[in-house]
């Protein structure tokens, strides 16, 4: 399930098996004519049965559908539903993707409460990756621990939306910067991107093991205005496939990416830690770019990452 849900979508959309039946819903207004398009370009001759609020959907024999127009609901039942969801359901959201008719905004905020953009506070439109860029001294130097996290956070953001190869060097990461990884993980899912971890299996006498189980625990009690989960388990497992972690020991911090052969990376003194990141710390940071090939071999390789990534 989770795989299938990180399908690229054109809506925000989560899902939950409840053994019996698989729930699918958005907080997007108009996902029910979303749907209904999808459906009708996949099953042209299908036939629909609508009472009330409710539309009801038989796509094939053992499965019928129900679509809600009030709570925007999509429920999956019938003796045959699991096997139809796990062969079909991708196809549709393909489908959602191409052929069927796009949702206009409603004119409502373009992120949801109960989006995890809103959560990271994270506005491209009031601050390019760009302009934190060109704040960074020629050749590197000392900026303040706000400015770092800014530049590190939108960084990321920045390259997993092009759907680029990430790289999360340090050797001390705590649950909150783990966190904020996930999030931008979720936030971009269906750009192709991939991302590699490298952290010691031991931080200041905390295995890592444990740090990622705070991280966890975090993602599972963090709340929308709505108070519902902000992350549901279908992407909380989503996340934990995609993200490859590697230990190894070393004293070293940088954030990298390459894409269509060109490459970059952010060097700097600064641990992915509050000790460096909210205790008005000044650290070093320098940004280059460089070529695949470069960041390979200088970066990576010394490292014992990147052999299988070029």
């Amino acid at each position: 399930m989770a795989q299938i849900w990180g399908t690229p979508t054109s809506h925000d959309i989560d899902m939950v098996d409840e053994g019996n039946q698989i729930v699918v819903f958005s907080n997007y207004r108009g996902i029910i004519n979303w749907w209904m398009e999808i459906f009708k370009a996949y099953y042209p001759n299908i036939k629909c049965r609508e009472k009330g609020d409710t539309i009801k959907i038989k796509p094939t024999m053992g499965v019928t559908i129900k679509l809600n127009k009030t709570t925007r609901l999509m429920k999956i039942s019938g003796k045959d539903h699991w096997p139809w969801f796990v062969d079909t359901f991708e196809k549709l959201l393909d489908v959602g993707n191409g052929d069927a008719v796009e949702l206009q905004s409603d004119g409502a905020s373009a992120v949801s409460e109960n989006s995890v953009t809103r959560y990271l506070q994270l506005d491209k439109d009031d601050e390019e990756v760009q302009d934190l860029l060109d704040r960074i001294p020629e050749g590197g130097g000392i900026m303040h621990h706000e400015f770092i996290m800014r530049l590190w956070k939108s960084l990321l953001d920045d390259w997993f939306g092009v759907g680029a190869a990430v790289y999360i060097v340090t050797p001390r990461i705590d649950s909150e910067r783990l966190f904020t990884v996930m999030l931008l993980m979720i936030r971009n899912k269906g750009t192709g991107f991939s991302v590699t971890l490298l952290t010691p299996a031991k931080q200041d006498g905390e295995r890592f093991e444990k740090i990622m189980e705070k991280t966890k625990r975090r993602m599972k009690e963090v709340k929308t205005a709505q108070d519902s989960r902000l992350i549901s388990d279908v992407k909380l497992q989503w996340v934990m496939d995609t993200l490859i972690i590697q230990h190894e020991d070393f004293s070293t911090n940088f954030i990298a990416a390459h894409k269509d052969g060109e490459a970059e990376v952010l060097t700097t003194t600064a641990h992915f830690h509050k000790a460096h990141f909210h205790h008005q710390q000044k650290d070093n940071v320098c940004y280059n770019r460089l070529s695949p090939h470069d960041l390979r071999k200088n970066y990576l390789l010394p490292l014992n990452i990147g052999n299988n990534v070029f």
